[in-house]
């Protein structure tokens, strides 16, 4: 991708950029002059799993160095990221080259915005949290993944600027509930099948609460796959488990979703959720979890709660759920509101109206203005 020469070039100087921003990028594109912001993205997180995903001609690569496993230097563009006229970068403080570019940019007295989670899954008190707060202190704004998150950080910051970009998968045009007419019987997870995930907890939850006539439809990949399967077979449910793969495309995986009675967070819950309302099903999460920012969508009434760790309280759930007992609202309902402010269109604005310094209108507690 080759930017053309313009009086005002901003840049994304990014860690990575998995396939799951596709539609976020692609908007973003469509929402913006040609080739601004130019789009800069490393291979990989940290985390191998978590690799650059979408189309190539939306993004220049960058290389990487992974220094034991806790850090990142990226390499490549830098030019180009110091002469910016904004520049964002990731909110991550494993990254060295944010450290370098927001301290050589202060110098310069260029405008830098940071983008990511507010605070680590550890939390507002581990010392990571304090890390990101001063690389929030080093740059002149910062992009948060969810509404929620605004109140806390304009009070660790209260004179630097906030904007959310908040967390989506889809464009409007692939939510909302797939209409099928075929009868509801299936629980849904879809995810990586990593330790962290506690997937394991899901498939006995679902071996105890017996309904003989549901499935357990399983989407995705990773290293358990086949110590879950293992667990199916030992637990006696490995008829009813199906293990799908990774399903990136919106279409099929709205089908999968499209007989759903609910879909399940057995571990930390994230996109997920935004994923599962989206498509009009509500969502099992566990009580006391280092969830994600995209947790704030409880307050639509999709999710219920069982007790962590516990597959005897998942189980209860999930027959409480089957049989109609607990109560959510309709699909439609589910998935309004990821249509009106969770879409990769709502989340492409959020970037681009820091990128280009414009407010956004929130209220005091920090959610879009009625």
């Amino acid at each position: 991708m080759k930017s053309p020469n313009q009086s005002r070039q901003d840049a994304m100087y990014l860690t990575v950029l998995p396939f799951y921003r596709q539609a976020c990028v692609e908007s973003l594109v469509e929402q913006s002059a040609p080739g601004n912001p130019a789009i800069f993205a490393g291979p990989r997180q940290l985390t191998a799993t978590v690799t650059t995903g979408i189309d190539g001609s939306l993004y220049e690569p960058l290389k990487a160095w992974f220094l034991a496993n806790r850090g990142i230097i990226l390499r490549g563009h830098t030019t180009q990221a110091i002469r910016a006229e904004t520049l964002m970068l990731d909110l991550n403080p494993r990254c060295i080259s944010a450290w370098l570019l927001l301290a050589a940019r202060k110098v310069l007295r260029r405008r830098t915005i940071v983008w990511g989670h507010l605070y680590p899954r550890a939390g507002a008190g581990s010392w990571t949290s304090r890390l990101r707060l001063s690389m929030r202190a080093l740059a002149d704004g910062t992009v948060l993944y969810g509404y929620d998150s605004v109140v806390p950080a304009r009070a660790d910051l209260p004179n630097q600027p906030v904007w959310v970009a908040p967390n989506a998968l889809y464009s409007v045009a692939n939510l909302g509930p797939a209409e099928t007419g075929s009868p509801k019987n299936s629980v849904i997870y879809v995810g990586r099948l990593v330790q962290e995930k506690k997937v394991d907890l899901l498939i006995r939850a679902f071996a105890l609460a017996g309904m003989e006539s549901t499935r357990l439809k399983i989407v995705g990949q990773g290293e358990e796959l086949e110590s879950l399967r293992t667990l199916a077979s030992r637990l006696g449910c490995a008829e009813r488990v199906d293990f799908l793969g990774p399903i990136g495309e919106p279409q099929k995986l709205g089908d999968v979703y499209s007989d759903a009675i609910c879909s399940v967070s057995p571990g930390y819950v994230g996109l997920s959720l935004t994923q599962s309302l989206g498509f009009g099903v509500p969502m099992l999460i566990a009580d006391n979890e280092p969830h994600a920012p995209e947790v704030e969508l409880e307050r639509y009434g999709g999710v219920a709660r069982f007790t962590e760790d516990d597959p005897g309280s998942l189980a209860d759930l999930l027959r409480n759920v089957y049989a109609g007992v607990h109560k959510f609202p309709k699909p439609e309902e589910l998935a309004a509101p990821i249509k009106a402010s969770y879409s990769a269109e709502s989340m492409a604005r959020g970037l681009l109206d820091s990128l280009r310094n414009q407010p956004q209108a929130l209220d005091a507690t920090g959610w879009p203005e009625s």
